[in-house]
């Protein structure tokens, strides 16, 4: 399912080319590949799997919003996002390792923070609860 999800990701994220200079260009996705994957990973990570709600990703015109049932665990608020780690569910965090998903734990927020300001796309904006996690990154300036 989690590779059905990543070529969904693919399929969707519309690719164009961007000028470099008068003669140059590049091909730019509307949403760097890495941030998504990384923010539907912690999405299925971190989940409250006691709650029948499922991790939802909605893709509009302007912004891809990636929803998974349960708030912050443990150590992380959201004021902390990036700087603690703490696992809901560790054995799924290390089946997801064990798998070639994850390469590093409590590094994802910043590197799909990363990739998203490398390609031009505004910081990824979090609204968190005690019920649900949504994250919602916003396409670039074309």
């Amino acid at each position: 399912i989690v590779d059905e999800m990543f070529t969904k990701i693919r399929v969707h994220n519309r690719v164009r080319p961007v000028a470099i200079d008068s003669l140059k260009e590049r091909q730019a996705a509307d949403y760097p590949e890495v941030a998504l994957r990384e923010f539907v990973l912690n999405a299925i990570i971190h989940r409250d799997y006691q709650s029948n709600a499922p991790v939802r990703i909605n893709w509009f015109d302007d912004r891809v919003e990636i929803q998974n049932p349960g708030g912050t665990y443990g150590q992380v608020s959201r004021h902390n996002l990036t700087q603690r780690s703490d696992y809901r569910n560790p054995v799924v965090a290390e089946a997801m390792k064990n798998l070639g998903y994850v390469n590093k734990f409590g590094y994802g927020i910043q590197r799909a923070t990363l990739a998203l300001v490398a390609n031009g796309n505004p910081i990824p904006e979090f609204d968190i609860d005690d019920r649900g996690f949504l994250v919602i990154v916003r396409r670039g300036v074309s």
